[in-house]
């Protein structure tokens, strides 16, 4: 969701630890007996995930040290800086990542494993974790997923409204239901001193609908600019929604002080106070919609799909955890591939969290809701990739993509300032 650091500058960490660290032996051993996995991963999903591999590394006769991070980017970089790197990690963000790939810090996976799990992942998170020396460091271990619209089903099905197809469907609808006299969006960014990543989701899920996957891959990259006519067309379409005339509960000024977590809970007011809002997966869990909402997901909410440009096109945004590897001792490789395997992840999806495989048993997740995202969305998609700001150079995306936003639908400046903005803060290639 862009809330973490994308990136550390080049050069920032040690270049000592090469293919294999102080604590871990070569590749050929005999293998270490205990092996270390950092992360930082959420109260929902850590649970399942420790259930999995401790299953795991019991039936490999093997111990297990989990190490949870409270901030993912700064402690990472202090362990690798200090060449005491865990064995295996689980990165957030595909750009530091590939920063500390680029320091040869990390072991890429081998073809033959990459050509497996290939099969059965959805389109795109291979690429997702290919660096720019064309290796794959990372696969993912969980996704969430990001191209959701959410209703509340009975007030939805009661106001006679259909689930738009298309994005010009959904400019209809949201016309409809103001003609109506009723709000049609609850939007908001509101988080903090992370205030505008919301709008990251937003604007991301639109590029990969109007830019497509390739130039979606480009922008990330920082070869099309933000204020591009391949980019741009994104952010007009969130401007006739933000800013449309009654659009948006308490209108566009309040979308930066609206909670992102609760900011679709009137949804579920009497009668509603919007019909739309636009949030991860992760919303449906415990702080997010109320509890009385949750405990009856499955007949209180009816999420929709994100539409695309067209009803046959399927792009698909997510966040999630990718693991990668510190050394190449043969049981830290053997427990990275597990993890990113499809024979990983039967705990977590008890716990509500989507294996990256489209094999995965989606009658695992703990309710219809989440089964049918699964299924409908996730495993259907035509192009699947990983939150884009995420991988932006840190200023970028966990800076001006955030921060520029925010004084534009504040009324401080006009879009084309916004974007300009953002370009002139990406650092040039090179730098």
């Amino acid at each position: 969701m862009g809330i973490g650091v994308a990136g550390l500058a080049a050069g920032c960490l040690s270049s000592n630890s090469g293919g294999s660290t102080s604590n871990g032996s070569a590749a050929g051993g005999p293998g270490k007996t205990t092996i270390e996995v950092m992360y930082g991963l959420g109260a929902d999903t850590e649970p399942g995930f420790k259930a999995d591999v401790s299953a795991w590394a019991a039936q490999n006769k093997l111990t297990i040290k989990f190490t949870k991070a409270a901030s993912w980017d700064t402690e990472i970089r202090t362990r690798v800086q200090g060449g005491n790197a865990p064995d295996v990690g689980l990165f957030p963000q595909p750009g530091l990542m590939c920063d500390l790939a680029k320091q040869k810090k990390l072991i890429p996976y081998d073809d033959a494993t990459v050509a497996t799990d290939k099969e059965t992942l959805v389109p795109g998170f291979v690429e997702a974790g290919t660096c720019a020396d064309g290796k794959v460091y990372g696969l993912p271990n969980e996704v969430s997923v990001k191209s959701i619209l959410w209703t509340d089903a009975p007030a939805f099905k009661a106001a006679g409204y259909q689930a738009p197809k298309t994005l010009d469907d959904l400019l209809t609808l949201t016309a409809k239901i103001k003609a109506d006299g009723k709000t049609p969006w609850c939007i908001a960014a509101e988080s903090g001193a992370a205030t505008g990543w919301p709008i990251t989701d937003w604007i991301e899920d639109l590029v990969l609908r109007f830019a497509g996957a390739d130039n979606y891959d480009k922008w990330v990259k920082g070869q099309l600019k933000f204020n591009s006519p391949e980019i741009k067309p994104a952010w007009e379409y969130f401007q006739k929604i933000a800013f449309g005339d009654g659009y948006v509960r308490g209108g566009t000024k309040s979308i930066v002080a609206t909670n992102f977590q609760t900011g679709g809970n009137a949804l579920f007011t009497q009668p509603p106070g919007c019909y739309l809002f636009k949030q991860a997966t992760f919303v449906a869990n415990k702080g997010g919609f109320p509890d009385s909402v949750i405990s009856k997901l499955d007949t209180e909410t009816a999420p929709i799909a994100f539409p695309s440009k067209t009803a046959s096109d399927n792009p698909v945004l997510v966040g999630g955890d990718i693991a990668a590897a510190f050394n190449n001792d043969p049981n830290t490789l053997k427990l990275r591939n597990f993890i990113a395997s499809k024979e990983n992840g039967t705990q977590q999806a008890k716990n509500g969290a989507f294996s990256p495989h489209k094999t995965a048993d989606v009658s695992l997740l703990p309710n219809k809701t989440l089964q049918t995202i699964a299924a409908d969305v996730l495993y259907k998609a035509t192009a699947a990739r990983f939150d884009g700001s995420d991988a932006m150079p840190a200023k970028v995306g966990a800076g001006t993509f955030w921060t520029e936003p925010v004084k534009w639908l504040s009324g401080q400046q006009d879009l084309n300032t916004t974007l300009d903005n953002i370009d002139a803060s990406f650092p040039k290639t090179g730098s």
